[in-house]
């Protein structure tokens, strides 16, 4: 007997016969106008994201900006009960005592280096000892919370009548009385205290020899005050010894 190998159904039997499976149809391609809709809304979606997260970033930077308040006010209010700790105002004038410094041992000590000899003032002094008292002199001037005319103090301190002089003081009479008005704004009580005793030591707490001089030799004059706010020293007397 002959037996025959099965034979295996064609593609078309396998489409039609009774247990085919359901037909699988490709998807639809999508319209221009469909992915063009699709992206616009992802845009759309992505531009309310970016608007919510700059909101939200204003808003926490508003709160930080009130805690940073509220601290610096709770910061201010401890330094006003503590004298030991410098509040910004005694900050200002720590910069302005500075300031003070720079100014007397560079503008005042050229001018007066450059004029000691052409004034009679002090004549009988020894050369370096008159121009510290010529600058004394002239900061006691123009250090003043109301300056004369730089005319005025050029006749005070005996100097030719020279417009060159006149302009060179009327130079550091703008940077006088610009400090002034800086140290009038900063509301604690300010002073120049010229204060000392002739012949006496010199106290290293509030005063500090002028330039070359000897520290351990007397007390002579004053050449530029102390910067004194409510009371406190905030820059020494510079004093000059002999």
């Amino acid at each position: 007997m002959l037996f025959r190998e099965p034979r295996q159904p064609s593609q078309d039997e396998w489409l039609t016969g009774p247990d085919r499976g359901p037909d699988i149809l490709p998807d639809p391609v999508p319209s221009l106008d469909e992915e063009l809709e699709a992206t616009h809304q992802r845009i759309v979606a992505l531009e309310f994201e970016v608007h919510r997260g700059a909101t939200e970033h204003q808003r926490m930077w508003r709160h930080i900006n009130r805690l940073e308040r509220q601290l610096g006010s709770l910061l201010a209010a401890q330094l006003d009960r503590r004298g030991d700790l410098a509040g910004a105002q005694h900050c200002e004038h720590q910069e302005l005592s500075r300031q003070t410094r720079t100014l007397v041992e560079q503008q005042f000590q050229n001018f007066s280096r450059q004029y000691s000899d052409r004034t009679d003032l002090a004549r009988h002094r020894p050369n370096r000892e008159r121009t510290a008292f010529l600058m004394s002199q002239l900061i006691q001037h123009l250090l003043d919370k109301r300056p004369a005319s730089s005319w005025s103090i050029q006749q005070s301190l005996r100097l030719a009548d020279d417009p060159g002089t006149e302009a060179a003081i009327n130079r550091l009479r703008t940077d006088c009385v610009a400090l002034a008005e800086r140290i009038a704004k900063i509301d604690l009580a300010h002073e120049w205290s010229y204060t000392y005793t002739a012949g006496a030591p010199l106290d290293p707490e509030r005063q500090d020899a002028w330039a070359s001089c000897d520290p351990e030799a007397p007390v002579s004059f004053v050449v530029a005050p102390a910067y004194l706010v409510d009371g406190r020293i905030y820059g020494r007397q510079l004093v000059y010894t002999a």
